[in-house]
C-alpha cells in the first residue's frame, strides 16, 4: 500500500471518529431513494417470476380456447381430443338465493368437469377433494363457494341455496382457485359446481352470456405455439380466442411493466430531490470543516489528498445508506408474503435479483456523487489564507474544470442507466430531461430573484433592510437556499396536486343520476314482462333496454387486428369479446360527430355506429370497414357515423352499434337499466329476481364500490411512493436550511458583539427566512402547478383541478419549516457569550 493511500485512510479514520454526526439528512435521503427503487424492482421481478412459475396454472393449461354463447362443435372437440387432454369450464353471472336468510346476490358461477384443474390444485378449507365436494349422487348436488358468499347471504356450510331452478347444498369453502389468482375486479363471489349440475339449472338458454373455456394439455408443452397455429389453420372461422401458457395474464404483465416504469420514475424523483438534501448536508458538513481543511493545507496536505479523503468518506457513508436501502427493498416481497400469504392478488416468488441490486446501487452511488462533487470541489479550493480572511476569501470559488467534467459524465451515466433500466425509454428520457430542466430553471430563478431584490427601493425598517442585505451580499447562501427549497417545495406541490386531482376525478365521475340496477340475461320473451313490472311500479322513474350480443373485432379495414396499427389507448377493444348491440334510433345522451344516423326502417348492407375514440384509435373514417366475429360468423360492416358518449352517466350505451336488419335473428339476450330512489331499490330487486330465476341483477352501488376498492388497492403503491417523495422533500428543506447554519451563527455573533439584542437578531434572521420562504413558495406554486398540469393532461390523461387547500397548506408548512429550522440553529449562539465563538475563529 503506497503512502498516498495510507494517508487517505488515516485521515478518513480520524474524520469518522465522530460517527455519522452531520450526515443525518445525507443518509436519510439516500436511504429513502435507494429503498424506493430497490423495493419497486424487487417487487416487480418477484411478481414476474411468480407469473412465469405459475403461467400454466394461471391459464389452466398449455393452451386455452375461449368463446362466448356457444360450446365447441363435435368436430372441433374430436379433433382436439385426439391430440390433447381437454378440461372444459363454463362461466356466467347469475343470482343465488339463500333459503334460510332469504337474501339474494349476484355470483360468478363456474361449472367444471371431473378432470379440473389440469394444472395446479384447488384448495378447500376442509381438505377434501373438489370431486367429493361436488358429488351430485347425494340428495342435493353440492357447490363450493368463497367465504365472501357466506357473508353476503348470512349462511354457512350445509346451508341450501337456489341457483336457477335447482337447489344446492354448500359443501365447502374455496381457499385457493389456481386459475383465478389475479382478482382485481369481480362483480360477485365465486360459486363452483359440476358441469352436470349446471345443465339442471335452466340457465343455459339461447343467447345466454356464458363464457366457455377449454384448457388443453399437450404431450410436450413446448408444442403449444405449433398446435395453436394448427387450430387456427384447421378452423379459421371458429371465432374462438386462443392463448398459450406464455400469454397467461398478459394484462397483468402489461400493468406490471407500466407500474414499474411509473413507480421507478417516482422513486428516481425521490432520489433526485433527495440529492438536494445530500448536497445541502455535504455543504454544511464541509463548511464546518473549512478551517480544518485550511489547517491541513498549512501543514502540507495536498488538494488531491484532501479531495480523496472526503470523497472516500462520502462513498463510505453512501455505501452504508444504500446497503440498508437495498436490504429493505429486497425484503419487501418477503414481507408481503408474510403478511398477506395466499390472499395477495399476485403470485410472488421472492429471490435474489442481481439486476435490481446493481441498478439500485448505481442509482444511489451516482446520485451521491452528482450532488456531492460540486460541494467537495468548492471545499477543496479553500486556501490557508482563509484562516485569516474568514468566509470572504473563497465565497465565489467554483469547483474547478475537472469537477465539472466529472459531474457531466456522472449525469450522463445516470441518464443512460435510467434509460436502459426503464421499459418506457421515451417516458424515462422526458423525465430526466424534465428533471435537468427544472434544476436549470430554479438556478435561473434564484439568480433573477436576487437581481430583483437588488433593485428594490431602500426600506427604513432595520430588520428588513439587514435581511435584504444578507440575501444579496457576496457569498450569501440565499441563492442556494432558494434553489434547494424551490426544488423541494415544487416536488411537494406537484405531488399533492396530482394526488388531489386524481381523488377529484374519482369523486366527480360518480354520476348523480345513475341507474339503480342493471338486469342481464333477459330472454326476448321476458322483456315485456319485466317492462310491465317497471311500468306498474310507481317508484321507477325510468326504464330502458337494449338487445345485446358478444363479438370480437377481427379486422380493421381488411387488416387483421394482429397486424393493424392501433393506438394504445383503445387496444382494450381488440383484446377479447365485447358487448355490442343494434338500434333503430340514436341512443339517448350521444352526439353524432361525423356522418348521419340511419333511417329507422333501414334494411340495407351492414353498417355500424362507432364511438369517436375507437374510430380515431383504429384510424377509421366514414365508409371504412370493421369486421366482427359474432357467434362464429364474421360480419363486415361499414362505418356510417361516429359519436361521442358520456360513459360517466352509466346509462345504457355501446361502443359498437349495428344498423337494424342484420342481427335480429341471432341468439341474443337483453339488458335493462332501471332508475329508482334508494328506498325502493330492495323491493324492486326482490320482485324481479324472484319472478325470473335466470335474470342477473347488478347493483350500480356494487359496481362503484368495486371500482373504488380496486382504485384504492392500486393507489396503495403510488401513495406509498408519494409519501416517500413527500418525506424526502421535507428532508431537503431541513438540509437546505441547515447547510449554511455555521455562517448564520457567525453572523449572529457579530451582531451580538455590535450590540444587537436577541430580539433584534431573531427579527433580522426571521425576516430573511420569511422573505426566502415566500419568494420560493410563489415560484414553487407556479412551477409545481404547471408540472402537475402537464402530468395530468399528458401521461395520465386526466382533468387538472387546482387543490387550493392542499397546495397552500403544503406551502405554509414549507415556509414554517424554513422559518423554524433557520431560527433554531441560531438560538444556540444567542444563549452564549460571543467570546467562545470568537476564540474558534
Amino acid at each position: 500500500m503506497n503512502l498516498f493511500v495510507r494517508q487517505c485512510l488515516r485521515l478518513l479514520r480520524r474524520e469518522m471518529r465522530h460517527g455519522f454526526r452531520g450526515f443525518g439528512v445525507f443518509l436519510s435521503c439516500l436511504f429513502l431513494g435507494v429503498f424506493a427503487i430497490a423495493a419497486i424492482g424487487n417487487f416487480t421481478q418477484a411478481a414476474r417470476s411468480g407469473l412465469l412459475r405459475d403461467a400454466a396454472a394461471l391459464l389452466g393449461g398449455d393452451l386455452e380456447l375461449r368463446q362466448v354463447h356457444r360450446p365447441l362443435t363435435v368436430e372441433q372437440t374430436q379433433f382436439i381430443a385426439s391430440r390433447a387432454t381437454i378440461s372444459a369450464t363454463s362461466e356466467l353471472r347469475t343470482m343465488a338465493n339463500a333459503l334460510e336468510s332469504g337474501k339474494r346476490t349476484l355470483v360468478e358461477l363456474k361449472a367444471v368437469e371431473a378432470n379440473y384443474p389440469l394444472y395446479g390444485q384447488i384448495e378447500l378449507e376442509s381438505g377434501q377433494s373438489l370431486g367429493a365436494a361436488l358429488d351430485s349422487d347425494k340428495q342435493l348436488p353440492g357447490i363450493v363457494v368463497e367465504r365472501g358468499f357466506l357473508q353476503r347471504l348470512s349462511c354457512s356450510v350445509g346451508s341450501q341455496v337456489i341457483i336457477g331452478e335447482t337447489t344446492f347444498r354448500i359443501t365447502d369453502i374455496i381457499r385457493h382457485e389456481p386459475d383465478r389468482s389475479l382478482r382485481a375486479f369481480n362483480l360477485g363471489p365465486r360459486v363452483m359446481l359440476s358441469d352436470k349440475a349446471l345443465k339442471t339449472t335452466g340457465l343455459i338458454q339461447p343467447g345466454s352470456l356464458i363464457n366457455y373455456a377449454y384448457r388443453l394439455t399437450l404431450p410436450q408443452q413446448s408444442d403449444s405455439d405449433t398446435f395453436k397455429q394448427l387450430l387456427q389453420q384447421r378452423f379459421p372461422d371458429a371465432g374462438w380466442r386462443i392463448r398459450s401458457w406464455r400469454e397467461a395474464a398478459p394484462r397483468v404483465r402489461f400493468f406490471l411493466d407500466r407500474m414499474e416504469t411509473n413507480l421507478t420514475l417516482l422513486g428516481l424523483c425521490s432520489l433526485l430531490v433527495g440529492g438536494l438534501g445530500i448536497s445541502g448536508a455535504v455543504r454544511g458538513y464541509l463548511t464546518a470543516k473549512r478551517n480544518h481543511i485550511a489547517t491541513m493545507k498549512c501543514i502540507g496536505a495536498t488538494r488531491t489528498l484532501i479531495f480523496a479523503t472526503y470523497l472516500l468518506q462520502i462513498l463510505l457513508l453512501g455505501f452504508c445508506a444504500s446497503s440498508i436501502g437495498l436490504l429493505a427493498g429486497a425484503a419487501l416481497p418477503w414481507a408481503l408474503l408474510q403478511f398477506f400469504g395466499s390472499t395477495f392478488p399476485l403470485p410472488l416468488e421472492p429471490g435474489f435479483f442481481p439486476t435490481v441490486w446493481v441498478t439500485s446501487s448505481l442509482f444511489g452511488l451516482l446520485t451521491a456523487l452528482l450532488f456531492s462533487l460540486r460541494e467537495l470541489g468548492i471545499a477543496c479550493q479553500v486556501t490557508p489564507a482563509s484562516l485569516f480572511r474568514s468566509y470572504s476569501a473563497t465565497d465565489n470559488a467554483g469547483p474547478g474544470v475537472r469537477i465539472w467534467i466529472i459531474l457531466s459524465l456522472t449525469a450522463m451515466a445516470l441518464l443512460i442507466i435510467a434509460l436502459v433500466s426503464s421499459a418506457d425509454k421515451r417516458l424515462a428520457l422526458w423525465f430526466m430531461l424534465g428533471a435537468g430542466g427544472c434544476i436549470l430553471l430554479f438556478r435561473f430563478l434564484a439568480w433573477i430573484t436576487l437581481l430583483l431584490i437588488r433593485k428594490l427601493p431602500q426600506t427604513k425598517k432595520p430588520a428588513i433592510k439587514l435581511a435584504l442585505a444578507n440575501m444579496q451580499r457576496p457569498g450569501a447562501p440565499a441563492a442556494g437556499m432558494i434553489f434547494s427549497l424551490g426544488i423541494g417545495l415544487t416536488a411537494l406541490v406537484m405531488i399533492v396536486q396530482v394526488q388531489g386531482s386524481l381523488n377529484e376525478m374519482v369523486a366527480a365521475n360518480l354520476p348523480s343520476q345513475a341507474p339503480a340496477y342493471f338486469f342481464f340475461d333477459i330472454q326476448p320473451n321476458q322483456l315485456e314482462q319485466i317492462r310491465q313490472l317497471a311500468d306498474n311500479n310507481t317508484d321507477v322513474t325510468n326504464f330502458s333496454s337494449s338487445p345485446t350480443l358478444r363479438g370480437r373485432i377481427t379486422a380493421i379495414n381488411g387488416v387483421a387486428v394482429e397486424q393493424a396499427k392501433i393506438e394504445p389507448s383503445v387496444r382494450w377493444a381488440v383484446r377479447g369479446d365485447r358487448f355490442l348491440s343494434y338500434a333503430k334510433e340514436k341512443p339517448h345522451g350521444t352526439t353524432i360527430t361525423s356522418g348521419q344516423w340511419w333511417p329507422t326502417d333501414y334494411q340495407g348492407s351492414p353498417q355500424i355506429s362507432l364511438t369517436a375514440d375507437l374510430a380515431k384509435g383504429f384510424g377509421l373514417d366514414l365508409g371504412d370497414s370493421l369486421s366482427v366475429n359474432i357467434l362464429g360468423k364474421t360480419v363486415t360492416a361499414l362505418v356510417a357515423n361516429t359519436r361521442t358518449v358520456d360513459w360517466s352517466t352509466l346509462e345504457l350505451n355501446f361502443a359498437i352499434i349495428f344498423a337494424p336488419g342484420i342481427l335480429e335473428q341471432a341468439p341474443q339476450t337483453h339488458i335493462a337499466a332501471v332508475h329508482l330512489p334508494p328506498a325502493a331499490e330492495e323491493k324492486f330487486y326482490a320482485t324481479v329476481t324472484k319472478t325470473f330465476s335466470n335474470i342477473s341483477a347488478l347493483s350500480v352501488r356494487e359496481i362503484l364500490s368495486n371500482v373504488s376498492r380496486t382504485l384504492t388497492r392500486i393507489g396503495w403503491a403510488f401513495k406509498g411512493m408519494a409519501s416517500i417523495a413527500l418525506l424526502t422533500g421535507l428532508l431537503v428543506l431541513i438540509g437546505a436550511v441547515s447547510a449554511d447554519q455555521h455562517r448564520r451563527i457567525r453572523d449572529a455573533v457579530i451582531y451580538k458583539v455590535c450590540g444587537a439584542t436577541r430580539v433584534k437578531i431573531l427579527s433580522i434572521f426571521g425576516c430573511e427566512f420569511i422573505l426566502i420562504g415566500l419568494t420560493t413558495a410563489l415560484m414553487s406554486l407556479l412551477v409545481g402547478s404547471l408540472a402537475a398540469y402537464t402530468i395530468l393532461q399528458g401521461p395520465l390523461d386526466t382533468d387538472y383541478h387546482f387543490s387550493a387547500p392542499l397546495v397552500f397548506t403544503t406551502l405554509i408548512v414549507g415556509v414554517l419549516v424554513t422559518f423554524l429550522l433557520g431560527l433554531l440553529g441560531t438560538w444556540k449562539a444567542l444563549g452564549h457569550k460571543p467570546a467562545a465563538y470568537l476564540r474558534r475563529e
